[in-house]
């Protein structure tokens, strides 16, 4: 009877085999783990020196580091530029999330007085003070955003305090550089002009461009690939930009068309309707078909069938970001203004 269970031991085990071969189990476990690989990302990890808390970054854009890196040291003033949906704001939040600081912002237009950057006196006396006057003051991070569409008379005003550390208020009172501050401007050209589409920009005074250390902000096509995480309707929107940009003139496709898309899509919105909606949007008829005669129909399947591929989630290792020459900003958050000179807070 042992000899008997022996031998059909040996012919189910061979079965066993047999069926594992024709599963491909080895392949299949290859596969699973390349779309693990897809959806996964570096974890970016900052500890501030004299801190015992950690920021983690789960998605970072590839020159975030140098931004940080730039942003540590006191008395330089950045500005990211490039296209539009690149994540520049993004990572200027992060900044300011990595050094613990509060975030103040405006978004400039050609409507942007010198008012909005000063505050004003108010009809009773009262000084009202503006959200650049208060990170001036108080230590936090300034995102400038599209810098480029504000009159250069008006940025003229910043010159003096973003380069001198002091500034005079419209109540006559001279206010001076928290040494936390930081400015952080955003723009869509290269300050020169309307460019690429960008038609309400403006050419700036040479003065204010060399306030600024300029970092050109990249696209950054992992990132964009991570975040949208639906190849199929990736591949449809790197097709219409490499056209949009070697034929059309003017015509601009960000990575907002991948965010936007792979949105609608997964909402079940028909793919007709949403490359019309994140693509297409406003062009003229002749850009409109250039467009879409590039699309197959084998594509829009594969974006379709994007929408609806579930990725496992995983735990992703994480790179640490050293910044030992970076000290904690607990002090800076207790102590909401700057009470002399002699601040002893130092990066």
């Amino acid at each position: 009877m042992s000899n008997l269970t022996l031998d059909l031991g040996g012919v189910v085990n061979d079965a066993i085999d047999q069926k594992f071969k024709e599963l491909d189990l080895e392949n299949q476990v290859k596969e699973m783990l390349g779309d693990v690989a897809k959806t996964a990302s570096k974890v970016l990890t900052i500890k501030m020196e004299g801190s015992d808390e950690e920021k983690r970054f789960p998605l970072v854009h590839k020159q975030f580091e140098t931004l940080l890196n730039v942003a540590k040291i006191k008395g330089v003033n950045t500005l990211l530029t490039g296209g539009a949906g690149l994540s520049k704001s993004t990572a200027i939040e992060q900044v300011a999330e990595a050094f613990n600081l509060e975030l103040a912002s405006i978004s400039f237009s050609n409507q942007t007085t010198k008012t909005d950057l000063l505050g004003f006196v108010d009809a009773n006396g009262i000084y009202r003070k503006s959200g650049f006057i208060d990170a001036f003051e108080k230590g936090k991070i300034f995102l400038a955003d599209e810098m480029d569409a504000c009159s250069s008379n008006v940025l003229v005003l910043l010159n003096s305090a973003i380069s001198n550390g002091r500034i005079e208020t419209p109540d006559n009172k001279e206010v001076r550089v928290h040494d936390n501050f930081r400015f952080i401007a955003t723009a869509n050209t290269n300050l020169r002009g309307a460019k690429n589409g960008f038609t309400a920009r403006n050419k700036l005074d040479s003065a204010t461009i060399d306030r600024f250390c300029v970092i050109e902000w990249e696209l950054d096509e992992e990132l964009e690939e991570k975040i949208t995480n639906n190849d199929g309707w990736l591949k449809i929107v790197r097709k219409c930009r490499e056209i949009a940009n070697t034929q059309l003139d003017g015509v601009v496709i960000t990575p907002r068309s991948s965010y936007d898309g792979a949105k609608l899509l997964k909402a079940g919105i028909d793919i007709d309707e949403v490359i019309r909606m994140t693509i297409i949007k406003a062009m003229g008829e002749d850009e409109e078909n250039v467009l879409l005669k590039s699309i197959t129909a084998n594509m829009k399947k594969e974006a379709v069938k994007g929408a609806t591929d579930k990725r496992p989630k995983v735990e992703v290792p994480y790179e640490e970001l050293k910044a030992d020459d970076v000290q904690t900003f607990a002090e800076a958050r207790e102590s909401e203004v700057v009470e002399d000179d002699d601040d002893d807070f130092e990066w």
